[in-house]
């Protein structure tokens, strides 16, 4: 339920420092197949053999290889090893931190509307500080984004969601798999243990701090602790019999890196509470124990068990700290039927506890992505340490009816509970699908979401406890039409109504002591159109545009402003072409429009800070960042090295090296004045050659 804890804004100047730096380097069964070639007795007229195919069938077979649509995500352009990173290939995808950092943020929804699952359990921790994901990409064997309306299954999620299926482990002989690349360096060990026993276990590091050397000063920043991530993950999976399977699984990541900031910096010039070391430490590790059991007409039945501990600590300024120790435990149990006739039926339950303990001494800042001026919502200095123990419950059902060969309805239902907020809450959620004919589908679905409220806005002495959860209805309808078996479209219109967002309040207000409200709402609209090509003749590809708005409306005021990734218009074209058996190539393109921001309008006096300037800002959200567009291209070759199979990647991030700004900042030099004050774009990566290495032994 926590991941992190953020007291104050200013600390998200930590990602764009780091990054600075950090740029200088970028069915419910499955037929196995025996072929046997039995001789048979010969006829009076032939001696040759005839060849039988013997089909067994097991209904645990190992899921061992990616699927087809993820092996084509897998293979985008610039990807940098971050299986992840495909997602802003997508339509209505957009990076909510500029152009290397931040997490996705889907369909004008918050990034803190998102709920990820790896292997059927939800998660919090994917992304490192700097934006890569924490998984390796060999691992990956399914990856699915449900950016609306998705089906009872999922919780705590008003945005999109990410769904991660891992392999399975090969059963085979001992195998390693080396990746290196300027960013990271990785390993990966699979093999069998016994006929029915496999596993596999990996590693990478992040090779940043290879290149960055510690103690030197720039612009008055020092690096004393080159950035540093790390992560792993590990199956081991016994299949017994034709009907069970047990897996093991494991996980991990850390991040962890240090700057000096001073007072001759731009952000010692802006706020003088930051100067001094600034240091950012992270870590999960992760336990899960997974049963499955495979029965006779479609019956599944799966019990997860999951346990996870998160650290993090965060220290800055003089003196001020954030320290956060959780541990979660998540049992899940599903299981789906054939129970009438056309009709099959899928039930859950979820458990999940968490134990919080906290403590921080720190400035805290009120406010939202709804502020202008988080620093005119400065609060005194604060302590508190403390314990927060939640439970959440779940219970969820869908029923699914083939009507006719043409007709498919979906009824679901979810009912949650909180007891840290104590609200309950009954979802429902349908899905209707019409295959009208052989090559057209029409499928509507629509439903209602919730989920756990920002952390900083409901902490006792920073916030206010009695928040209500974030909610959300969806509707979406989509038309995917198959021209051939090489082309295919989708037209998809979606629109999300947000309600009981967390409102800052003003220092005026008859409740300011409570720092937050539940007086803001929201809606988010758009269509996007996909036009998809199959491989054939050596390429494959896709192009896709969306239109969208997102908006949000202060109830209190009754003003209404869009919202600041609210991105009108997005296009990507990505094409793979395969050249020979050695040579692939990729490209990919995206172009959309500048996000919003509030312009920094002349300077005022730091009140707490004599003869220092903070900015004065504008109307919220009024101006329009300059368009985006970035082109990457690779190529990779395949061939052997130390007699072992090898593939040398070559890519080029932004070959167009275009200047792209993800906001504007106010940039003292010691030479500014209330009328004469040095604006700045923040401009994300420019080119970036990049060259990597995977070997098989």
């Amino acid at each position: 339920m926590l991941n992190h804890m953020t007291l104050r804004p200013a600390m998200q100047r930590y990602n764009k420092i780091a990054l600075m730096v950090s740029l200088l380097t970028c069915s419910t069964s499955v037929l196995a197949y025996n072929n046997l070639v039995n001789p048979v007795a010969s006829d009076a007229n032939s001696n040759e053999a005839i060849e039988t195919i013997e089909v067994n069938g097991r209904r645990n077979q190992a899921y061992t290889e990616a699927t087809v649509e993820t092996q084509k995500l897998l293979s985008i352009a610039g990807l940098a090893d971050d299986p992840l990173s495909a997602v802003y290939s997508l339509p209505g995808v957009v990076y909510a931190g500029g152009d290397e950092g931040g997490e996705p943020a889907i369909r004008g929804s918050s990034p803190e509307d998102n709920a990820f699952y790896i292997d059927d359990m939800p998660v919090g921790y994917i992304f490192h500080i700097f934006g890569d994901s924490i998984f390796n990409k060999n691992l990956v064997r399914d990856f699915s984004l449900h950016p609306a309306a998705f089906g009872s299954q999922y919780g705590n999620a008003t945005g999109g969601v990410f769904d991660v299926q891992l392999r399975d482990p090969r059963n085979q002989d001992l195998a390693v798999t080396l990746d290196a690349s300027l960013i990271k360096t990785g390993v990966l060990v699979e093999g069998g243990v016994t006929d029915d026993q496999a596993f596999y276990f990996s590693y990478r590091r992040s090779n940043i701090h290879l290149f960055i050397e510690e103690g030197e000063e720039d612009e008055g920043l020092t690096i004393f602790k080159a950035p540093i991530s790390d992560d792993y993950q590990g199956k081991h999976q016994w299949l017994i019999g034709d009907a069970h399977k047990v897996t093991f699984t494991v996980a991990g990541a850390s991040d962890e890196g240090g700057i000096n900031i001073s007072k001759a910096s731009e952000e010692g010039r802006i706020d003088p509470d930051l100067i001094g070391d600034l240091k950012l430490e992270q870590r999960f590790d992760s336990q899960g124990l997974s049963y499955q059991y495979f029965g006779d007409n479609g019956k599944i039945m799966q019990v997860v068990l999951g346990h996870t501990i998160e650290n993090a600590k965060q220290s800055f300024g003089a003196g001020q700290f954030i320290e956060v120790d959780e541990q979660e435990i998540n049992l899940r149990s599903d299981y789906q039927f054939e129970w009438h006739r056309d009709h099959s039926l899928a039930i859950g339950a979820q458990l999940e506890k968490s134990i919080v303990d906290y403590k921080f001494d720190a400035i805290p800042y009120y406010c939202t992505d709804h502020d202008a001026d988080c620093e005119s919502k400065k609060g005194d200095r604060i302590q508190d340490e403390d314990k927060l123990t939640a439970h959440d419950y779940a219970i969820y059902a869908t029923n699914n009816w083939a009507i006719s060969p043409n007709w498919h309805f979906s009824l679901g239902i979810r009912a949650e509970r909180n007891d840290y907020t104590e609200q309950n809450f009954i979802h429902p959620r349908v899905a209707l699908s019409w295959f009208a004919t052989d090559s057209l589908t029409i499928r509507a679905k629509s439903g209602t979401y919730s989920r756990f409220p920002d952390v900083e806005t409901v902490l006792k002495k920073i916030g206010n406890p009695n928040l209500d959860s974030p909610k959300a209805t969806h509707h979406a309808l989509r038309f995917e039409y198959q021209f051939d078996d090489i082309w295919k479209s989708s037209l998809d219109f979606y629109y999300k109504d947000l309600d009981d967002l967390p409102r800052s309040l003003d220092e005026g207000d008859v409740n300011a002591h409570l720092h937050y409200s539940n007086d803001l709402s929201g809606n988010a609209y758009g269509v996007e159109w996909v036009l998809e090509r199959e491989l054939a003749q050596d390429w494959y590809g896709w192009a896709s545009v969306s239109w969208s708005k997102s908006e949000r409306t202060d109830e209190l005021t009754q003003a209404t402003t869009e919202y600041y990734l609210d991105t009108p218009l997005l296009a990507n074209f990505v094409a793979n072409y395969k050249w020979n058996e050695k040579w692939g190539f990729a490209a990919r393109l995206t172009i959309r429009s500048g996000q919003k921001y509030t312009p920094i309008i002349g300077l005022r006096d730091n009140p707490d800070h004599a003869g220092y300037y903070l900015p004065i800002y504008g109307e919220l959200n009024s101006k329009t960042l300059p368009t985006y567009h970035r082109l990457d291209l690779e190529a990779n070759y395949h061939t052997t090295l130390f007699g072992k199979e090898a593939k040398w990647t070559f890519a080029i991030l932004n070959a167009l090296n275009a200047d792209n700004v993800s906001g504007y900042y106010y940039a003292p030099d010691g030479t500014e004045t209330k009328e004469q004050f040095p604006i700045e774009g923040e401009e994300g990566l420019g080119m970036f050659p990049s060259i990597g290495l995977t070997i098989n032994f």
